[in-house]
């Protein structure tokens, strides 16, 4: 039985259930270690640990459920029937599939969302997918996660942004199938935590986002038994923000792993660019003003600026809509703004025609676009 609890509460001759990590990722003591006096006061007074995960002797039962349902979700039968479904399968076969499913959307997106590095970013991520051990996270994530699909898309999309802009900070070969990697596994942690926190249709209230805040600490977990820590170590750090603001740790830039700041960028233009139960998709303008108003508070600049140089935010013939209604086509990208090209409008909101009439968004800014009509 694990109990997360206090270090105040701690007695020597407990036994860790987890792995204690400071605040840059290392660990201070393996699970299975039993806690002394000495190393209690170690861990509270020189590291500033504030709790631990224990081996916990309770005679109710029903607080025992009720912690391994805040670790691995509402339905925690649900997880072990298909852990147990998955194990008695044909592996082979389904890693295939996972392997061959990642590269068909990963050739699309590099089709549709690169301007820079293309064949180089297809190179690397088809480096980073050849391991069992990342094919089979993803084979589990895909399947225990509700909206497995969306989400195997959009970590493939984060892993091909994150390595692009890894090539332009000049980074060797070997560290960007790292950083492939980790922008492939870093949000591991969410399949095991409560899905109907993770995918609910309100804001969450404090108690309930601090539940759905574990997964930065459970996908550490994951992760660091059988990765090195520039892959691990971005799964615990990317929610923390350029002035220190973010979570787990508060942990400031310098502080920070750097595939845990590129991350970071990459998993808020990911996330925002998906609809969710509690709101619609944002539009990519909208994300990117967020972004660049956000260098050096929550973000660091240079990482933005590296990632707004190898995103194509509009591909030129894109089909745009924009937020007055009108229908049209981008047929220039070229030395215009981010998010600001010239756009030939076709239609309008009431499907009248436009005749073709050109309008530069970056000198007009009464319109923008709204969002790219697939």
């Amino acid at each position: 039985m694990n109990q997360r609890i206090p270090i105040s509460k701690v007695k020597p001759g407990m036994i860790l259930s987890m792995d204690v990590i400071n605040h840059n990722g290392s660990i201070l003591l393996k699970k299975g270690v039993t806690l002394t006096d000495k190393t209690i006061q170690i861990l509270f007074n020189k590291y500033s640990i504030s709790e631990v995960v224990v081996k916990y002797e309770h005679n109710g039962e029903a607080k025992n459920n009720n912690h391994k349902m805040e670790i691995i979700g509402a339905n925690p039968q649900r997880y072990t029937n298909i852990i147990n479904q998955l194990n008695h399968l044909d592996s082979t076969g389904l890693l295939d599939m996972i392997k061959n499913d990642a590269i068909k959307v990963g050739k699309m997106m590099l089709e549709t969302n690169f301007i820079q590095h293309t064949k180089k970013v297809e190179s690397i991520f088809f480096q980073a997918i050849d391991r069992t051990e990342i094919l089979e996270l993803l084979l589990k994530f895909r399947v225990i996660s509700e909206n497995g699909r969306e989400h195997f898309n959009r970590y493939i999309k984060t892993s091909l942004l994150a390595t692009a802009i890894g090539i332009n900070l000049n980074l060797s070969n070997s560290e960007l199938v790292l950083l492939a990697r980790a922008a492939l596994l870093y949000d591991i942690g969410n399949c095991l935590v409560d899905q109907n926190l993770l995918n609910s249709d309100y804001i969450l209230p404090k108690n309930e986002k601090k539940k759905l805040n574990e997964h930065v600490i459970i996908g550490f977990q994951i992760l660091q038994e059988k990765f090195p820590k520039e892959i691990s170590l971005p799964a615990y750090q990317h929610h923390e923000r350029f002035d220190g603001s973010g979570y787990p740790n508060g942990l400031k830039n310098n502080d920070l792993h750097l595939f845990s700041r590129i991350i970071a960028v990459v998993d808020v233009y990911t996330a925002l660019s998906y609809a969710r139960p509690h709101r619609p998709a944002y539009p990519t303008s909208e994300i990117i003003e967020l972004l660049l108003g956000s260098g050096d508070i929550l973000f660091d600049y240079k990482i933005i600026s590296e990632f707004l140089e190898v995103i194509n935010i509009y591909a030129e013939g894109s089909l745009v809509l924009l937020n007055n209604g009108d229908v049209g086509i981008v047929t220039e990208i070229k030395g215009k703004p981010i998010g600001k090209p010239v756009v030939k409008l076709i239609y309008d909101k009431k499907w009248r025609s436009l005749h073709g009439k050109e309008i530069d968004l970056s000198t007009n800014n009464l319109y923008f676009i709204k969002k790219v009509i697939d």
